[in-house]
């Protein structure tokens, strides 16, 4: 099972794909993928999410994990 983390952007919680920032301090925040793509435009999150832009949960990770290969 994946961890549980809140969305820095929408709020939710849960285990769906995330980009997780490691800030100066060493404490982490976590952005759903298409919330931060949004949000700030975040090349890193709009290229993964290609093609996917309307899937979340575990079809949107199953989208991420068929293009590592």
């Amino acid at each position: 099972m994946n961890p549980l983390r809140t969305c820095i952007g929408c709020q939710q919680v849960d285990d769906h794909p995330r980009h997780v920032i490691v800030l100066p301090d060493g404490s982490e925040v976590g952005w759903h993928m298409d919330c931060h793509s949004l949000a700030t435009g975040c090349d890193v999150c709009t290229t993964q999410t290609a093609g996917a832009e309307n899937l979340r949960g575990d079809d949107l990770r199953a989208h991420l994990v068929s293009k590592d290969g």
